[in-house]
């Protein structure tokens, strides 16, 4: 009897020691993710709006440009999957990654269309 009830105490040992929900383990960009869930439709509604213009501006100038047709495709998919995930209320770690994805792909886009 007396080794199942240290099994069990070990076994809750381990089991507490390898899912730490504490905050403070978590990173700095954890924490920032944390912080924007308390506006989570307004972040939804900010990511949208300036994801769509930025990519409307880099999509405008591909095409002024008459670059290949891949750079089109590249912009509009980011775009859309900024779009998509605020749209779809995918958690704020996946709407604010997209977002950060579609702004560094599109701006790129852009500077070499310049």
């Amino acid at each position: 009897m007396e080794s199942s009830v240290d099994l069990k105490s070990s076994q809750k040992a381990f089991y507490s020691k390898s899912t730490v929900n504490s905050k403070a383990d978590l990173g700095a960009y954890a924490k920032f993710i944390e912080k924007l869930n308390f506006s989570y439709f307004g972040i939804i509604s900010m990511t949208i709006l300036i994801g769509s213009i930025v990519g409307g501006i880099a999509a405008s100038f591909i095409l002024t440009n008459n670059a290949p047709i891949w750079q089109l495709g590249v912009c509009a998919a980011v775009s859309m999957a900024n779009n998509t995930a605020g749209i779809g209320q995918a958690p704020t770690k996946w709407v604010v990654n997209l977002f950060i994805l579609s702004l560094v792909v599109n701006i790129l886009l852009l500077l070499a269309n310049l």
